[in-house]
């Protein structure tokens, strides 16, 4: 990703690898600028001493779909925060590609950022309207997590090559329309008191699991 400016405090530094970054960047030739702590703590909030602004071209969602693996759609999920904590655990389970459908403004608000711890950057992801991805999804295995659905841990789907896996809407869960396309409809047992699980939850144990059948098989 090409740097268009970078900014940096010592006094924030949390570890060498601040220091290790600033002078990487300054032998490659890209331009460094010493902050005062107040300034950049005015910028940033626990960012390491290190603070930049980047040109980041995420891909098309055709190209997220044709990655090998598994692929994780979330479907209009409100909270940003959830949506990077998604993305963050896509990339600790190795899925394919994170889709994120009607909710662009979303993907890359800060709060997004800072909870994919980076991910975001790392795993092919991209905002996507549902009526761009409904075709696309015609020939393919879509498993949406839903109430009433077939226990994740039953069924074989999540071996299959480049399975889709779809999460709702914290409040609303999938939209009707992606839910017409499923395959087949997947939930998690509980045992519990409590009726559902937040959605980056929910998409750590199904994503864990794949990753297991994965590296058994």
């Amino acid at each position: 990703m090409p740097f268009d400016w970078v900014g940096y405090a010592p006094e924030y530094y949390g570890d060498a690898d601040g220091a290790k970054l600033i002078a990487e960047l300054s032998r490659d030739g890209i331009v460094v600028e010493r902050l005062p702590p107040r300034d950049f703590s005015s910028l940033s909030y626990k960012a390491n001493g290190v603070v930049a602004i980047v040109r980041h071209r995420p891909p098309r969602a055709s190209t997220v779909l044709e990655q090998p693996g598994l692929c994780v759609v979330l479907d209009g999920l409100s909270d940003p925060g959830n949506i990077g904590a998604v993305i963050r655990t896509a990339n600790a389970w190795g899925a394919a590609g994170v889709l994120v459908v009607d909710s662009s403004a979303r993907l890359f608000h800060p709060k997004c950022v800072r909870a994919s711890m980076g991910a975001l950057f790392h795993t092919p992801s991209c905002a996507v309207a549902r009526s761009e991805l409904l075709p696309r999804l015609a020939k393919r295995c879509v498993l949406a997590l839903m109430p009433g659905g077939e226990t994740v841990w039953s069924p074989e789907h999540l071996d299959g090559p480049a399975p889709v896996i779809v999460l709702g809407n914290e409040l609303r869960g999938v939209h009707p329309d992606l839910a017409r396309v499923a395959t087949r409809r997947l939930s998690l047992p509980t045992a519990g008191d409590v009726d559902s699980l937040n959605v980056s939850n929910a998409a750590a144990v199904v994503l864990w699991e794949a990753f297991r059948r994965r590296s058994e098989s």
